[in-house]
């Protein structure tokens, strides 16, 4: 995952709107603080808040689909951590943010879900 964009909503608080990619697909995050260049590699999980409509599908499939409100997105994408709610949309790492997965949900099943915001964390 590297940093592509920056687009600051205040220097002096390090608060910025940050579109991180992984090649092929693109999110774009708040971060708050964000201390980081463009070009730059996240190591750590980005983290889906106020996730919902957690549901298990029938095939392998990554998406990753822009909805109304600005940081809000829908996705899918295959879960690598059940414990820790992990899932990797490509080969961006996502944290979801309370582990509301069904149980017939398991590591390495792909599933769609919904979050108000992804946060550089």
């Amino acid at each position: 995952m590297r940093v592509k964009k920056i687009d600051w909503l205040s220097q002096e608080a390090l608060e910025a709107e940050v579109v991180v990619t992984d090649g092929e697909f693109e999110i774009i995050c708040f971060a708050q603080p964000f201390n980081y260049p463009v070009g730059s590699e996240l190591n750590d999980p980005i983290l889906c808040y106020n996730v919902t409509n957690v549901l298990k599908l029938e095939r392998e499939v990554y998406t990753i689909e822009k909805q109304g409100e600005y940081f809000a997105y829908s996705l899918s994408g295959k879960l690598v951590d059940k414990q820790l709610v992990l899932v990797m949309v490509g080969k961006l790492l996502l944290e979801l943010d309370n582990n509301i997965l069904p149980g017939d949900i398991n590591e390495g099943d792909f599933l769609s879900f919904s979050c108000q915001r992804l946060d550089i964390i």
